[in-house]
């Protein structure tokens, strides 16, 4: 059985998830960074990523920041309810339904620090919330290989984990074979499996993962292109600037003119 708990908080600070507790963050105002085992993850408004129990994970929301974290406790299972490991964003309606969510207990969680068990309706709400999320993450429990459902969804849970650590670390330069053993699969099984299930290597994804910090830093910092370049992992500036006008059809300093909004 799964309990859920709530967190709504605004203005800067830290909240840790619980021991024992799955939880998702969702920003819907300001900014905010998620750390945890999987790596560091910059959050605007509309974004979310979900992490497991063991991630240790820590949001930090910055000034006038509105953060919302789901958690979820109790016995592993197959249950709807336990998050998959994953990140991406709120459409509009899911948006203000976080919105609603965080309204009708915000008064007494605002600018608080302890996780809340809430009212039957408001975990009814957040587990509603939570899974349309996710449902794209569950769509992919059937292009796992697995004899059954629940060894499916192991195999997701580890190649999304594997998914996020690629993200998180994008200017480290993860090595593929490490990370395959690291969720316990050989590299060529882990290669095909990825592949399978996000149309892309392993390899590919890690440089995408790349130019696409390169483009946050450069839409949201004023650091020289050529520390962007080095800071996301490419040790040549030409080989960064060929693979970015290659991705994203434009050099890396008209990407900064058209999307840049550092202050």
């Amino acid at each position: 059985m799964h309990s859920i708990s709530l967190i709504a908080t605004s203005g800067a600070g830290a909240l840790e998830a619980p021991r024992g507790t799955d939880v998702a963050w969702l920003l819907l105002r300001g900014r905010a960074e998620v750390r945890a085992r999987e790596g560091a993850f910059a959050l605007v408004p509309g974004d979310w990523i979900a992490l497991p129990r063991d991630s240790a994970s820590l949001a930090v929301a910055g000034a006038g920041a509105l953060l919302l974290g789901i958690g979820v406790a109790g016995d592993e299972g197959p249950e709807r309810t336990a998050p998959i490991p994953g990140r991406g964003r709120m459409a509009r309606g899911a948006r203000a339904r976080a919105f609603r969510t965080w309204s009708r207990q915000g008064a007494l969680t605002t600018r608080g620090r302890e996780w809340m068990q809430p009212a039957i309706s408001d975990g009814a709400e957040a587990r509603a919330l939570l899974w349309d999320l996710q449902a794209d993450l569950v769509e992919g429990i059937d292009r796992c290989p697995g004899h059954s459902p629940r060894r499916k969804r192991q195999v997701l849970l580890r190649m999304q984990r594997a998914r996020l650590y690629l993200e998180g670390h994008a200017g480290d330069g993860v090595r593929i074979a490490e990370l395959a053993r690291h969720i316990n699969f050989s590299p060529w099984y882990f290669s095909k499996v990825f592949h399978a299930l996000y149309g892309i290597g392993p390899l590919q994804f890690a440089t995408r993962a790349r130019l696409e910090q390169a483009s946050r830093l450069l839409a949201g910092t004023r650091l020289p292109v050529i520390e962007v370049s080095a800071s996301c992992g490419f040790d040549n500036p030409c080989s960064f600037a060929r693979a970015f006008r290659a991705h994203f059809g434009m050099t890396a300093s008209e990407h900064r003119l058209r999307h840049g909004n550092a202050r």
